[in-house]
């Protein structure tokens, strides 16, 4: 017996009704992003695996243990992209982008790959959109970054599910005092810690020990000092601001102080949407300043936000979200006889040159097992050809739902169909579901 094949483990396969609602979720994003001036950028799925160890680190999780990472044929080390930041920062560099008019809005939707345990929330080819801010540091631009994550989520219907929680990491000198102190609080205590979290304490991790992994690390991180006692004036400056901002638009949000980036060129405002009653992330985003230079650019700032196409889709559906579609099949063409088909297919085509979805003209059936065909298709209206119909000039249209049906000249087709459907228009120049093209 022949092999049964199936997708690979942390894989799925993207089904038609999948689509609808994929489809929906990038016309929203591609509408919010280009009204905030936002252009598409694209990275090539994998880079040299240097270039995520030089922005991730080698001893950060996902380098550690979650890289797709292989050689070439010329022995070179390649990976496939775990996340989108790091290459469009070297995309930057590399084209030189801080040339032009600055700061640089770029925002993707693309497939990325990690190599971790899958479960219902993670999977390891997943989907993610993001946007990136390069080339400026301005509170205004972490505040309007957050307005559009939410005005995204609140497009999709999710903004009632989700909460914005906001947090500061300070600067690379604020978190040299706020380390010394976390290193003092935890001494002694590292019984009270999981095995990952004193693998964590010992290699000196110190933000991902405020990400608490028991009851006894939530009361830890309840006690133990903040980054808000050791920022700078400057750095409490910029977070009063992003907060003054963000009041300004009338957006709900939290301080949480637990809220961290475990990278270390994070700096300052870190935020994300979560699920509200749990700790499910939805989106997630923050400044990150150092990473530009630390690829080998300039010393310019950044700022950015990631989501998981996939996880939004799962949430919609759980919700309930229905989604408007564009590929419902409106007619179908049956036609019995190698006469009758030669004549109905440039008939079929002309449907759909008008606009229609329409779909027939398969197989060498009888004109009863077309209609139970069109049947399963779902269409309201089944147009019957047969050698007399085209003797005739002629076609039989069928109200599928009634069964009532009448004859009607070949010529008149269209103008029969955009009696009963509607005008139609051709799709290529319609307009999105937002009403903009």
């Amino acid at each position: 017996m022949a092999k049964h094949f199936k997708a690979p483990t942390g894989t799925v396969d993207f089904l038609p009704d999948y689509h609808d609602y994929f489809t929906f979720v990038k016309k929203v994003i591609r509408h919010r992003f280009r009204q905030s001036g936002f252009r598409r950028t694209s990275t090539p799925m994998f880079e040299e695996t240097e270039v995520f160890l030089r922005a991730l680190g080698e001893t950060n999780d996902i380098t550690a243990r979650e890289l797709y990472s292989f050689k070439d044929r010329q022995d070179r080390e390649y990976t496939l992209r775990p996340e989108i930041t790091t290459g469009i920062v070297r995309s930057f560099i590399e084209h030189e982008m801080q040339l032009e008019a600055l700061p640089k809005e770029l925002y993707y939707i693309e497939p990325c790959f990690r190599f971790e345990r899958p479960n219902s929330r993670t999977k390891r080819q997943f989907w993610q959109f993001g946007a990136e801010v390069l080339g400026e540091s301005d509170p205004s631009i972490d505040a309007q970054m957050m307005y559009l994550g939410h005005r995204i989520l609140k497009d999709l219907g999710l903004d009632d599910i989700c909460e914005l929680k906001i947090n500061t990491i300070g600067s690379p000198a604020d978190r040299k005092e706020f380390f010394e102190a976390l290193a003092n609080f935890y001494s002694g205590k590292e019984r009270t810690l999981t095995p990952e979290s004193q693998e964590k304490l010992a290699q000196k991790k110190y933000l991902e020990l405020l990400d608490p992994k028991s009851e006894d690390e939530e009361i830890l991180v309840q006690m133990a000092p903040k980054i808000t006692d050791f920022l700078s004036k400057d750095s409490r400056q910029f977070f009063d601001d992003v907060q003054e901002y963000l009041n300004s638009f009338g957006i709900k949000y939290t301080i949480d102080y637990s809220l961290v980036r475990p990278l270390d060129y994070y700096t300052n405002t870190v935020f994300e949407f979560h699920e509200v009653g749990n700790k499910n992330k939805v989106l997630v985003g923050g400044r990150y300043n150092g990473l530009i230079e630390k690829m080998g650019g300039p010393n310019l700032g950044g700022a950015g936000f990631a989501a998981g196409v996939d996880r939004i889709i799962s949430l919609m559906k759980t919700e309930g979200i229905e989604v408007p579609q564009k590929d419902e099949l409106q007619i179908f063409l049956a036609a019995t006889g190698p006469v009758a088909k030669k004549h109905a297919l440039p008939i079929l085509i002309k449907l759909r040159e008008h606009g229609y979805h329409a779909v027939g003209v398969l197989g060498r059936t009888s004109m009863q097992e077309q209609l139970e065909r069109a049947q399963r298709f779902n269409v309201p209206y089944t147009l019957l050809m047969g050698d007399l119909e085209v003797k005739k000039k002629q076609l039989i249209v069928r109200d599928m739902e009634t069964g009532k049906q009448v004859w009607i000249d070949q010529d008149k087709v269209l103008e029969h169909m955009d009696g009963l459907l509607g005008a139609q228009v051709n799709l290529d120049t319609t307009t999105d579901f937002l009403g903009h093209n």
